[in-house]
């Protein structure tokens, strides 16, 4: 893909993209890399900054005879048609193009995801959340790793360059935990009910998974509006 933003001249320019996203959505994995590769192709001076918003799409069940199995979540999710192995042979393919690795055949229980967006929350007081976020997304649908067990996720923290200190928080202390419940609850005002989303600039959203072209597009929307939408009060997330 040959598309590249407008150059922004001498005015350097700041864009918040905020994502909504979960660790156990592959469409959540496949957006967010697809942003990163969208955004190498900004020309001029540009700051981007990354806001994640957590949005557990599934609750998870305390007890063992509730719990589900990643294929049977996968399954309530797919449109009407199509199956389970349809699904995962084309994320499997979308993936492959960049540079993901999808080995659905290593996941099986559903695991709960807040412990890993609590540590992303945490880690973006280090601006490291993008990099944490990716280390997780790759380390369960590549090794099928557990993204809810707190080792595993300090380990993770660790390697992403996580300081000792915000680790020890995630150990010791339930630091992020009531910003996760807010979150949910101020996207679900929003109308949000599944991820991933993409806000670009707080005026330019863009549902559910797209190809990098299509978030060229957003990104030269949301830099350069043009007629009633500069006029527009931009709506936020945060």
């Amino acid at each position: 893909m040959n598309a590249t933003v407008r150059p922004v001249n001498d005015v350097r320019r700041t864009l918040d993209i905020d994502l909504v996203a979960d660790f156990t959505c592959p469409w959540s994995w496949l957006g967010m890399t697809q942003l990163t590769r969208a955004l190498g192709n900004l020309s001029g001076d540009v700051e981007t900054r990354l806001r994640w918003h957590p949005f557990r799409m599934a609750k998870y069940a305390e007890n063992a005879a509730a719990q589900r199995s990643f294929h049977d979540y996968l399954a309530e999710r797919l449109p009407s048609g199509i199956s389970v192995p349809f699904a995962e042979k084309s994320l499997t393919e979308a993936g492959r193009e960049l540079g993901i690795d999808f080995h659905f055949e290593k996941l099986g229980t559903l695991p709960s995801t807040s412990e890993a967006h609590r540590l992303v929350q945490l880690a973006a007081g280090e601006e490291r959340h993008a990099n944490v976020a990716a280390a997780i997304f790759r380390a369960y649908f590549e090794r099928g790793a557990d993204i809810s067990d707190t080792n595993v996720l300090a380990a993770l923290g660790a390697d992403a360059g996580l300081s000792d200190k915000t680790l020890q928080a995630f150990r010791e202390t339930r630091e992020g935990e009531t910003v996760l419940a807010g979150s949910e609850e101020r996207l679900r005002g929003f109308g949000v009910r599944t991820v991933p989303n993409l806000l670009f600039g707080g005026r330019v959203l863009v549902p559910g998974t797209v190809n990098v072209a299509t978030y060229v597009h957003a990104l030269d929307q949301a830099l350069f509006p043009t007629g009633d939408d500069a006029e527009q009060e931009k709506p936020t997330l945060q």
